[in-house]
């Protein structure tokens, strides 16, 4: 892990409170909080009878992860990802709802949180696709990209798990995570979760099999579960030949 990845590992591993450039840069949520936003979360958190208590420029990640469960909504970035795509597709797409017959207005409900019905409802607004079943999230990111380009016009910019880049799968697979270390996209084939003793309501903390491989003697007390998995091998294998390969590899794509 670089110095980065490493000061995140440390924050994550010591508890709850992670400062607001974590919040700004995982959940590219601008912290503290304004407008709407601001008012709700400060009215939800205040009727809670138990808090972490963090310092002035830190946030319990559990608290805003809880509110944004109990909201039903997740941050755009997150949001983007599980459409197997980029923040900006997506304000784009956002934009062009009414012309399915939907209401921007309905799914964004804070300017940087979504809905978590926005995927549901694009599928079953597209005629093509409502009684499709899809067999992955990479099935469904090639399907509803190819509904939305031919009936709006829209090109979503596909978001790639960068490990399945890196290790150059053929097709690359969509990400539909990210890496609570490097930040980087990461697919449901490459991920591993993490236990940081996060209570389990909350959505997993994941980061790349690669990173893991590659920082295992570090990482291997926070793999979460019973045992590692069982194809941290192949993992390995790929670092050793990218080590005695003349380009050695670079895990932040970045």
């Amino acid at each position: 892990m670089n110095m980065q990845e490493h000061q995140r590992f440390d924050w994550l591993r010591q508890g709850p409170c992670v400062p607001f450039a974590y919040v700004r840069d995982y959940y590219e949520l601008d912290w503290p909080p304004t407008g709407d936003l601001e008012h709700d979360y400060e009215k939800w958190v205040n009727l809670k009878k138990r808090r972490h208590k963090c310092s002035e420029d830190e946030l319990s990640r559990y608290e805003i992860e809880a509110f944004m469960q109990e909201k039903s909504v997740v941050p755009k970035k997150w949001m983007a990802a599980q459409l197997g795509t980029d923040t900006a597709s997506l304000d784009e797409l956002l934009g062009r709802l009414p012309d399915i017959g939907m209401r921007p207005q309905r799914y964004v409900v804070y300017a940087d949180l979504i809905d978590r019905s926005l995927p549901r409802d694009i599928v079953s607004s597209l005629p093509s696709l409502e009684f499709v079943t899809f067999s992955n999230h990479d099935s469904f990111c090639k399907l509803v990209h190819a509904e939305l380009r031919d009936n709006l016009g829209i090109q979503l910019e596909p978001l790639f798990c960068a490990t399945s880049k890196l290790v150059q799968d053929d097709p690359p697979r969509y990400a539909s995570y990210f890496d609570c270390l490097t930040l980087d996209p990461v697919c449901g084939k490459h991920q591993l979760w993490l236990d940081f003793r996060k209570p389990l309501e909350l959505a997993a903390d994941r980061c790349s099999k690669l990173l893991y491989a590659h920082n295992r003697e570090e990482l291997a007390p926070y793999c979460a579960g019973t045992r590692e998995p069982d194809d941290l091998e192949w993992y390995e294998s790929f670092l050793a030949g990218a080590h005695h390969a003349s380009d050695p590899v670079i895990l932040d794509q970045r």
